[in-house]
Parts: structure tokens; C-alpha cells; sequence
């Protein structure tokens, strides 16, 4: 525990503060988004291993990539966590918890249940998406949903997360995999930032991986190339930018990720494409010398 902590103060330069599993349950909580991933984490966890990933940074969302990461038999020896959302970083420090407690992956009850009043699901209702116009980005018309569309799929969530029937991360049900995580609970640290401001807060250099959600951007604009030039000097030379290009990022035609933004300007941003869209994820390496 002293090692990992002297390690984390090493990256450290400015007041942002990193905290563990207990300090995240007992400080974090708020309204959930993200619980579980669609991600086919199996390739994650492939990429991971492929290459250097003793200091990793990561955005948080529902955990399970975070974990997947930590759960990799590889030299892992630090991970910290980030999210803007205060209640994804409890999901994940619920996650890690349940596991170490109980060896096993839990549902959002469960986690509800076990910590009352920590988290909820936002209300939604699927019958909204009758009155929500789409946009086809080919053509540029304008597309309006049948008008029993909401009649057929209605779905309320209120206080509880609808989640997959089959979902859970590929390792749910391996006991090789929970173990490992279970024994560097103690290396996973959170911070209560968004990923994009880390570079206030850590020294450049000090990363071997950085794992990107798929978010959105209005436009490719230098405020956020600006952003991600100085995320990328966060990584040791070779060190690896992940992220998954979901098909569906460019939401409604417009804008644009991260993850794109960075395979585009690569070359600016001294980044090597090093796996282009292996089952969705783009791996980018820093380049040395540049």
C-alpha cells in the first residue's frame, strides 16, 4: 500500500485528490448513467496485455472496463479511475467491494439495496422517443418515429437500472479473472475529475495507458484538440491511448469524439495509429522524438 501511494504521489502535481474503494463508497453517490457496457471487453482486455500497462489512467462510466483492466494478467500496478459523475465512481467502488466480499458480480439492485440512498437511475420513458424526430445524416431528412412505436416499447425506469438480460463483463463467471481483481482492489484509486482536465493534475510522462469512453463533442474545434494534446502528454513515449468508436457516436449526424478526433489528427497530436478499429477499439501509441 505505501509503494502504490508514494507511486500515485509521484503523478501527482497539482491539489487533485485520488482515494480508494472505501473512501469512494463512503464520499460518492448521485444519479447513475451508465451501469454496464456493450463493449466486447474480451478485445479490451486483449489490447491491454499487448503492451505496457503498469500506470493506467481511465474514465470510470459503469466500471466494468476499469475493472477489466485491473483484472488483465499483466504487471498492473496502479489505476486510477476518473469521472465527472460522482455516482459512476461509487458504482465502480461498489462493483470492486462486492467482488472482494462476495467473489461474484452484482446488479444495480443489489448495490442499491446494499448502500440505501447512495445511487438511482434517472426516470425515463422509452415512449419519449415517439415525439423525438431523427435525423438521417445521409440524406439530411428529417424522420419521425411511427406513432405506435411507443405503444409497443414502453419502459419506465425509476429508482433501478434496466440492464441486458445477458449483460455483465465476459468474466463475470470466471473465478481466474475475479481473483486477480480482488487481490489489486488495493491499486485501484478514483478522482472525482473530468478526464479531460487531468492534465492540471498529473505529471506529463507518467502513464503507460489511457482508456477513453466513447463520448460526444459538439465540433472538432482546437478548444478540444487543445484538450487532448495535453492528455496525450500525460503518457510515457510509447505509452497507448484506448477508446471503442461506437457506431453510433456521431449522434443524430453531427459532431464528433474524442476518439476520432485523435485518429484524425494523429499526426499533430504525435500518435501512431497502432490498432485501427479492432472490433471497435482504436489503439493510438505516443510516438518518441516528436
Amino acid at each position: 500500500m505505501k509503494q502504490r501511494l508514494i507511486l500515485w504521489e509521484s503523478m501527482i502535481k497539482g491539489c487533485c485528490e485520488t482515494i480508494d474503494v472505501m473512501k469512494a463508497l463512503a464520499r460518492f453517490g448521485g444519479f447513475v448513467r451508465y451501469y454496464d457496457s456493450t463493449e466486447p471487453l474480451s478485445d479490451l482486455a486483449d489490447i491491454i496485455c499487448s503492451g505496457p500497462c503498469r500506470r493506467m489512467m481511465a474514465c470510470c462510466g459503469g466500471g466494468d472496463q476499469v475493472l477489466t483492466m485491473l483484472g488483465v494478467p499483466a504487471d498492473v500496478q496502479s489505476l486510477c479511475a476518473v469521472d465527472i459523475n460522482a455516482a459512476q465512481l461509487f458504482v465502480l467502488a461498489g462493483k470492486a467491494r462486492f467482488l472482494e466480499q462476495r467473489k461474484a458480480f452484482p446488479t444495480f439492485e443489489q448495490l442499491a439495496s446494499g448502500y440505501p440512498g447512495r445511487i438511482a437511475a434517472v426516470k425515463k420513458d422509452i415512449r419519449d422517443l415517439g415525439r423525438m424526430p431523427l435525423l438521417r445524416s445521409g440524406t439530411g431528412k428529417v424522420v419521425n418515429l411511427p406513432e405506435g412505436f411507443g405503444k409497443h416499447y414502453s419502459l419506465v425506469v425509476d429508482d433501478s437500472m434496466f440492464v441486458f438480460p445477458e449483460s455483465g463483463p465476459f468474466w463475470k463467471n470466471d473465478p481466474l479473472v475475479i481473483e486477480r481483481i480482488r487481490d489489486r482492489i488495493s491499486r485501484l484509486e478514483f478522482a472525482h475529475i473530468d478526464i479531460f482536465d487531468s492534465p492540471q493534475y498529473f505529471r506529463s510522462g507518467t502513464l503507460d495507458l489511457i482508456y477513453l469512453s466513447d463520448i460526444h463533442w459538439q465540433e472538432d474545434l482546437a478548444y478540444y484538440r487543445a484538450k487532448l494534446a495535453a492528455l496525450v502528454e500525460l503518457l510515457c513515449f510509447n505509452g497507448r491511448i484506448v477508446t471503442y468508436l461506437d457506431s453510433g457516436d456521431h449522434y443524430l449526424g453531427q459532431g464528433i469524439s474524442p476518439g476520432r478526433m485523435l485518429l484524425q489528427h494523429a499526426q499533430d497530436f504525435s500518435l501512431r495509429v497502432g490498432q485501427h478499429k479492432r472490433n471497435g477499439y482504436l489503439v493510438l501509441e505516443r510516438m518518441e522524438g516528436r
